[in-house]
């Protein structure tokens, strides 16, 4: 039994394949633009960071909730979720509820 192998670069038929970028082109780019594109990416930047604080202490406050309501929802009787209500009020914004 012979054994082959089709060879489909010798053909050329993946060079479709083969994207090849193009030599860099340098543009010169006058001062001004380049000064006017660095502001508007700078105060993009300053507005998008606070912003992306904002989202993460929302997300940061609403895990938190939900640990709070697992562990209020794991009490067995109204006695013991008085006990974790309290529990949780008496440790304050010093504890890693509220």
């Amino acid at each position: 039994m012979s054994a082959w192998t089709l060879r489909f670069d010798s053909a050329g038929l993946l060079d479709f394949f083969h994207w090849r970028r193009p030599a860099a082109v340098k543009l010169a780019r006058p001062a001004a633009v380049s000064r006017e594109v660095s502001e508007r990416r700078s105060a993009a930047m300053r507005g998008f960071f606070p912003k992306l604080a904002s989202w993460y202490e929302q997300r940061m406050h609403l895990a938190d909730m939900r640990e709070v309501d697992r562990y209020l929802s794991q009490s067995t009787d109204l006695v013991d979720l008085e006990r974790r209500i309290h529990e949780i009020e008496r440790r304050g914004s010093a504890s890693r509820w509220f």
